[in-house]
């Protein structure tokens, strides 16, 4: 079984995102506290990251760069996700080191394909 951390300061959305992943067979964990995302990936010994770009305190992009340069989550696959839907954001995502991005509003099923295919 997979396991995926989600990361998102609104509690909802994890909180909905985690119980879709877990329906969907998943073992899933929610963390709405950005400074906290990398203990939390070392510590979940996650598959993947689902990790939110507009966060308080430390926007996606910090936790994704925390996630890089720390040698024992640097492999971790992350996808990214967020309100934003320009090409901009799309591309410093992906040039940041993220392995997806991924527009929220996508379907469910859409999602959980994209996070599965970044899964090693």
């Amino acid at each position: 079984m997979a396991k995926i951390l989600i990361v998102d300061d609104h509690a909802d959305t994890c909180e909905i995102l985690r119980r879709l992943f877990v329906r969907a067979g998943w073992e899933a964990v929610c963390v709405t506290d950005s400074l906290a995302a990398q203990g939390a990936v070392r510590a979940s010994a996650c598959n993947a990251v689902l990790l939110d770009v507009m966060m308080p305190d430390l926007d996606g992009f910090g936790v994704l760069s925390a996630i890089r340069s720390d040698p024992q989550t640097a492999d971790t696959p992350v996808v990214m996700y967020s309100a934003l839907r320009d090409d901009e954001t799309l591309w410093r995502a992906r040039a940041a080191g993220a392995n997806d991005y991924v527009p929220k509003g996508t379907p469910f099923g859409q999602l959980r394909e994209r996070v599965a295919a970044v899964v090693h």
